[in-house]
């Protein structure tokens, strides 16, 4: 009876693992991790982490709050990575910086320094817009400032509207 019991209690948990595994894609995921790696990499030598367009629709893919700098705000930065489509699939569109009070870098731009409360509010919304999909409208501070960001739009463009 006990190694019936134990057959038993095997298939059922074998059953509840792959209806809780059937709906994951697992290949996202990884494929993500991948880019990832890929965008670490480019950031190193800064040869893709400029915004193309000095206005544009992308996708969120990432959103990283830096605490505590030097020259780049009293009150830390966030950088903001892009993509062409949702859950950081499809191509690298660019990414850019937002400063906050305080900033001294050749990248950031006197008229766009935000608070503290200010940058931690784009950082939470920044990270929703990357877990959900949503698509957003970047601004660039000044077209001689690629890596900086002006602001965000997270209004939810329609992906079928003209940019």
């Amino acid at each position: 009876m006990d190694r019936y019991m134990k057959v038993v209690f095997t298939v059922i948990a074998i059953a509840l693992v792959s209806l809780a595994v059937k709906d994951v894609d697992l290949f996202p995921i990884a494929e993500a991790q991948q880019g990832w790696e890929i965008d670490n990499e480019l950031a190193m030598n800064g040869s893709m982490q400029v915004l193309p367009e000095h206005s544009g629709l992308a996708y969120v893919c990432r959103s990283t709050f830096h605490a505590n700098t030097s020259t780049l705000g009293d009150h830390g930065y966030l950088y903001v990575a892009f993509r062409t489509e949702p859950q950081c699939m499809g191509s690298f569109v660019g990414g850019a910086y937002m400063f906050s009070d305080g900033a001294t870098s050749i990248y950031s731009d006197s008229d766009y320094l935000l608070s503290e409360n200010q940058l931690l509010t784009f950082y939470e919304l920044a990270s929703r817009a990357a877990d959900t999909g949503q698509r957003v409208r970047y601004d660039r501070c000044a077209t001689d400032k690629t890596q900086c960001l002006r602001y965000i739009q997270f209004r939810g463009d329609p992906a079928d509207v003209a940019d």
